[in-house]
């Protein structure tokens, strides 16, 4: 048995997503796990599908067996991304090796990695500089690497996947993580291009296909297309536009000392969004908040904090259970060994759960807050109850 693990959001599954589980399992992994994201993504949004849609499709793709990332890190930076789900998978004690896409080489990941915790940990001082000339603290960071590095060498965080990879490998590295990487090369398609290549497209070139009724089944597998279409049919598919009202209420209700606790908010940041605070479209008020110091999903994750209320502290909670989401026959052989070997609480039901600890109780009470307002985000709103009903997928 080599047991693997890949990261991801699958928003939505699509050939490229299968393409690299594909490649982890040829290189040798026997049993393969996934870490998905809850129902509030890294880029500050929300997932279209549920995340047991999500679980259910990842399983008829490839992976073995599904676990939760805890929404205050599905919904984070990359750092805290990262460093989130490798804490998961370090605690399980039963992974060999990490999987993640990169159109770069691992060796120059690691380089990069190796220079970016250099930076962060000796020369704070030097990223807040840049950040106080405008540059927002992913670009500070990668123009301090551009300093000490060749340009051939930074040139390969131009590309997202890139920079989460190098989020990985420094994360792997600061919890002295007993596996290894292993990088999957993506040549064909780019984080975020709008650009399609054969049967290869973006989540971000999907997302917006399937908003605007254009051509995107060529490029996701038939799981994905059917239930685009049954959730479709159901008003199941979820869009943070539905969350305008309740967002911008949110927005003039909070005070300044609720905005502190948030995390990734700074004073001038919580001085920025109180200005905004009267805007009467979300549109507007992301972009009187926006600035080349604070990206768009920054803004926009915080938002969702807000909605939901996660707090600076959560960030800095170590995670207390991983939540099992779906399996089939060799992910049963996996939480066997999860039961004999992990560190970490695991199980299916958050009831049971969420009695394992306060921590537990904090997430838990999070997780319910996080189904309740993206239940809002569909047509024909749901609501939490699905966390406790909804049946986990074993397949065969």
């Amino acid at each position: 048995m080599k047991t693997g693990a890949i990261i991801c959001e699958y928003n939505p599954l699509h050939n490229g997503h299968v393409h690299h589980m594909q490649e982890t399992k040829k290189a040798g992994v026997t049993h393969l796990t996934a870490v998905l994201s809850d129902d509030f993504v890294q880029r500050g949004d929300v997932a279209l599908l549920h995340k047991f849609d999500r679980a259910r499709l990842a399983l008829q793709a490839g992976a073995d067996l599904v676990l939760e990332l805890p929404v205050p890190f599905s919904c984070a930076s990359a750092e805290c991304y990262a460093g989130g789900a490798v804490s998961i998978l370090q605690r399980l004690h039963m992974i060999d090796v990490l999987s993640f896409g990169s159109s770069a080489d691992l060796q120059t990941l690691q380089e990069l990695a190796e220079i970016s915790l250099e930076i962060t940990n000796q020369n704070p001082e030097g990223i807040q500089e840049k950040m106080r000339s405008g540059c927002s603290y992913p670009l500070a960071v990668a123009e301090m690497i551009a300093e000490r590095c060749k340009p051939e060498v930074s040139a390969v965080l131009h590309d997202a996947n890139n920079l989460l990879a190098v989020e990985y490998l420094k994360a792997m590295k600061k919890q002295k993580a007993g596996f290894q990487a292993f990088a999957v090369r993506r040549d064909t398609v780019l984080h975020d291009s709008m650009q399609t290549n054969q049967a290869f497209a973006s989540g971000s070139y999907l997302r917006e296909a399937f908003a605007n009724h254009g051509q995107y089944q060529q490029f996701i597998p038939c799981g994905t297309a059917d239930m685009l279409s049954v959730r479709g049919n159901e008003g199941r598919i979820a869009s943070l536009s539905r969350l305008e009202r309740l967002i911008l209420y949110r927005m003039r209700t909070i005070s300044e000392a609720e905005l502190l606790c948030l995390p990734d908010m700074t004073p001038h940041l919580a001085g920025r969004f109180l200005k905004a605070r009267n805007q009467n479209h979300l549109t507007d008020f992301l972009n009187a908040v926006k600035s080349k110091s604070f990206t768009m999903a920054r803004i926009r994750r915080i938002l969702l904090y807000a909605l939901i209320g996660v707090q600076k502290e959560d960030l800095h909670t170590r995670i207390p259970y991983v939540r099992i989401l779906g399996f089939n026959q060799k992910g049963r052989e996996l939480l066997r060994l999860i039961k004999s070997q992990s560190e970490i609480c695991a199980g299916t039901s958050l009831t049971k759960l969420r009695k394992s600890s306060p921590e537990a109780e904090r997430f838990a009470e999070l997780e319910i807050s996080t189904a309740n307002v993206y239940g809002l985000s569909m047509e024909n709103p749901i609501s939490a109850e699905q966390e406790f009903r909804a049946k986990i997928t074993m397949e065969e």
